[in-house]
């Protein structure tokens, strides 16, 4: 059996691992786009190393877009095999492949931009259409996507042929986000490989904790968090945020800014808003949460009650909504986001994205970074090189949207609503996955140097980090 890693290695973006089984049987595990280098984009993720016409089964861990973003561009070229995920995966798809494809659109017309301009001189508006220059995918592709992918529940065995059966864990992260164990048969005798997809934190809000795997005899693992462990004066989100809705919006009397991704972190964020609403905790400030895809995935949150924790569950039972209260307002359409720069209160607002780079998070870091009284609080890991990670450096200047902007607002960071699990986490979650039978530990989607620090701390395991694209002989 031989593993190759055409992405998220010795890197976070990208996550693509192909399986050959020694029976013929092709899978791919997760199929996401390279963001490593933004000016490479469409060279790292318009074409496959692989045949995608050779890949007959590709599971899907969950729906964030560095592991679920170049399956339609993999239909377009060909694929025609069987796809399986969770249904709550499958949902939020959708939305997250419809978003980044507009946003490849956008990226492109900037790019390929051709002025045209009318009789009068005036420029004209120029449509990019989904075959432009820069666009891996059009709408079509992702529709073949939805129609073709079977969904399955964690615990529920597939067969996929006489060689290979799939099953399900919960690995937390996300709504829906799996752990895959491959049930291999070779002459007889079933062996099981596990891969992790990415695992989320202990204690997360509204998500189960991830679930260890049992009787591997190989894990390929993600490893993000590696040599790092959260950032947070407390393990309770909600004393967390709390203690910044105080300090900002009732002591100083300015606007709270959280950059949050729109899947998972948002959802979670306005959970512990709602809970220390119910609580009679939360002072009375307006919560506003402006993301379109925000917006979408939290209805999905909202009808997928099964697949979360049984804290959620008893909260919805006893108040009727996960994220509906008073304080919180939705911002539907783009002018009304742009006035939450007049809005005269103190107040707490969530956009997206997490590491401030696009979105309408931009605009509100500009809005309020020039005011002492804000605070822009990070939730989570920025990647070197974003703006969030810029803002965390503590600059006196920040250039957002090409202009200079003074940084005079409090910049904070919290751990408290993580979606990865830690070090000391990942080092927990490996040694209750391993065990006697395991021959090998393979670590992916984590930075080179980080990876190395959680490695060598492993010495349960025989640890492999792989370079992209080499062949690696698993011996059953």
């Amino acid at each position: 059996m031989k593993l190759t890693c055409w992405g998220a290695a010795k890197q976070v973006t990208g996550s693509k691992h192909l399986l050959d089984l020694p029976g013929g049987t092709r899978v791919l595990v997760d199929c996401g786009l390279d963001y490593e280098k933004r000016n490479e984009f469409e060279l790292r993720n318009q074409k496959f190393p692989f045949d995608p016409k050779s890949v007959d089964l590709l599971i899907l861990t969950h729906a964030h877009i560095d592991h679920s973003g170049n399956i339609p561009n993999l239909i377009k070229q060909g694929f025609n095999g069987e796809i399986i995920c969770t249904s709550p995966t499958l949902e939020l798809s959708e939305y997250l492949l419809r978003d980044s494809l507009n946003i490849q659109k956008m990226e492109a017309a900037q790019k390929n931009k051709t002025l045209k301009r009318n009789k009068k001189g005036k420029i004209k508006k120029v449509t990019f259409k989904d075959n432009s220059a820069g666009v891996l995918y059009s709408k079509k592709n992702i529709e073949e996507m939805l129609d073709i992918a079977t969904t399955l529940n964690f615990g529920e065995f597939f067969k996929f042929n006489e060689e290979l059966g799939v099953e399900f864990v919960g690995a937390g992260h996300i709504l829906g986000a799996a752990s895959a164990v491959l049930h291999i048969t070779v002459n007889g005798e079933t062996h099981k490989v596990g891969f992790t997809g990415d695992l989320g934190n202990y204690g997360s809000k509204l998500v189960p904790d991830p679930h260890p795997m049992a009787g591997l005899k190989y894990l390929i693992s993600e490893s993000t968090y590696g040599g790092r462990n959260h950032v947070a004066d407390t393990d309770d989100a909600c004393s967390e945020i709390l203690r910044y809705v105080k300090s900002t919006c009732v002591d100083r009397k300015g606007k709270l800014v959280i950059p949050a991704f729109s899947v998972g972190r948002t959802q979670a964020i306005i959970f512990a808003l709602h809970e220390l609403y119910r609580d009679g905790k939360l002072p009375a400030v307006k919560i506003f949460t402006d993301s379109p895809l925000a917006i979408k995935s939290t209805s999905v949150y909202q009808h997928n009650l099964a697949y979360l924790n049984d804290d959620a569950k008893r909260f919805q039972k006893k108040h009727g909504s996960l994220f509906d209260f008073p304080l919180l307002h939705v911002i539907e359409d783009e002018k009304e986001s742009e006035l939450l720069d007049m809005f005269p209160e103190p107040c707490v607002i969530i956009s997206a994205a997490g590491m401030v780079e696009g979105g309408r998070i931009q605009m509100h870091v500009r809005n309020h970074i020039g005011k002492e009284e804000n605070t822009i609080l990070i939730a989570g890991f920025c990647a070197e090189g974003t703006l969030g990670y810029r803002l965390l450096q503590g600059q006196d200047y920040i250039e957002i949207q090409n202009a200079k902007r003074p940084a005079r607002a409090q910049i904070a960071r919290t751990d408290a609503f993580s979606a990865h699990l830690d070090h000391n986490g990942l080092l927990k979650y490996l040694r209750a996955s391993v065990n006697g039978v395991t021959k090998g530990l393979y670590l992916v989607h984590g930075d080179a140097d980080q990876m190395q620090m959680l490695a060598d701390d492993i010495d349960f395991v025989k640890v492999t980090i792989p370079e992209k694209g080499v062949e690696y002989e698993l011996k059953l």
